[in-house]
């Protein structure tokens, strides 16, 4: 996965903002679905959540009801999803395994958006979830129940609203669900138009935040601060991965991390005597080396040649030290190099195969280096 510095958060709403409006554009006046949204309670704002497509085709719609940031609620999202096609011979117990793995999915990620927007992390529940199948007023439903929050998949055709073809999910705290009710969620322009000014509001509060406190750390440590705090992030993306559920980071992760990144590039700047742009492709370069070695070499689970490869890895980058491990490090830089290159380049048509075919054998070169360096360490 690459790594990039975290953007300005006023130029991250920006973005926020042309994308919301882009999508209002695309899928205002031809909703591929009947969207369906909260009757009651009655709860506001009423603000799209999320929305995702694939291939080009709208696949879900979220939207969210209730103060974002409130850790006790009232809360609740809707989720509209057009609905898989059904299997012929199906596994009902792996179908209902599926659908507790997808409920709890919905309840993490109910959980970051609170952390997001309130700035306070909330504990893992020490129960386990509890799945229950119940008859609730909008229909027949599975339920997952997880701390404070609950999610519940309305069983296909149960519904009462009229929608058919889709697939139902819905996230509450500070609600029960028998106090639920869903219909037809409207003009959605307004659900949009509603994100943006809780975007601009989040982002008002931000920037009236003081910064974050970071441990003191200089030259080399500044950079080994910030090269931890991203390895640890990664660890957490494996193990989520491995529980089938989405990662969880700390609250304030992302400041911390900007933080943490521009303090290693005024740290570049200050010892190389280089500017801020290019101290920042230093930084970058080196975030980028130690997170594919991560990802891709074996031997990185050592230890010993983890501690090493790191200190090297930074000593070398951020002093010019002449290091074992010098070679791999060229090789980086080559590998990096191309597909910078790519990346800021228009692509045209045939350019993935060629990039892949270019690259394949850096690659190679780069995962060889280590590997002789890994033997003799």
């Amino acid at each position: 996965m690459r790594q990039v510095p975290e953007p300005e958060h006023s130029k991250w709403v920006r973005r926020m903002r042309e994308l919301a409006r882009q999508d209002a554009e695309e899928l205002v006046p031809r909703p591929p679905f009947a969207v369906l949204g909260l009757s009651a309670p009655d709860l506001s704002p009423a603000a799209l959540a999320s929305s995702q497509q694939v291939n080009g085709v709208w696949e879900s719609i979220t939207v969210a009801y209730g103060d974002w940031a409130a850790l006790a609620g009232p809360h609740v999202t809707v989720t509209t999803a057009a609905a898989a096609s059904a299997d012929e011979t199906p596994d009902h117990a792996a179908i209902r395994r599926n659908l507790e793995a997808e409920l709890l999915r919905e309840i993490d990620s109910e959980r970051s958006r609170k952390a997001q927007f309130s700035g306070v992390d909330e504990e893992e529940p020490t129960e386990p979830p509890r799945y229950t199948r119940e008859r609730l007023p909008i229909g027949e439903a599975l339920i997952c129940r997880h701390g404070n929050v609950w999610a519940a998949r309305l069983v296909a055709g149960s519904n009462g609203t009229g929608a058919g073809g889709v697939s139902v999910t819905i996230t509450g705290r500070g609600v029960d669900p028998e106090s639920v009710r869903i219909g037809p969620a409207g003009d959605l322009r307004a659900y949009f138009q509603a994100r943006n000014e809780i975007l601009g509001q989040f982002a008002e509060r931000r920037r009236n935040l003081p910064p974050p406190v970071l441990e003191p750390a200089e030259g080399v440590a500044a950079l080994r601060a910030l090269a931890d705090h991203t390895l640890e992030a990664s660890a957490r993306i494996r193990a989520a991965g491995r529980a089938r559920r989405p990662p969880r980071h700390p609250a304030d992760w992302g400041r911390v991390r900007g933080a943490l990144w521009r303090r290693a590039v005024s740290e570049q700047q200050r010892i190389a005597g280089i500017g801020r742009l290019a101290a920042d492709d230093v930084v970058t370069l080196v975030i980028n080396h130690l997170g594919h070695l991560d990802e891709q070499a074996p031997w990185f689970t050592d230890p010993r040649l983890r501690e090493l490869a790191i200190d090297e890895t930074l000593r070398y980058a951020m002093l010019g030290d002449d290091v074992p491990s010098k070679p791999a490090q060229q090789a980086w830089a080559k590998y990096w190099g191309v597909s910078v290159e790519r990346w800021r380049r228009l692509p045209e048509p045939g350019d993935v195969l060629s990039d892949v075919q270019e690259e394949q054998p850096i690659a190679a070169a780069w995962r060889h280096a280590w590997e002789v360096w890994a033997r003799r360490a």
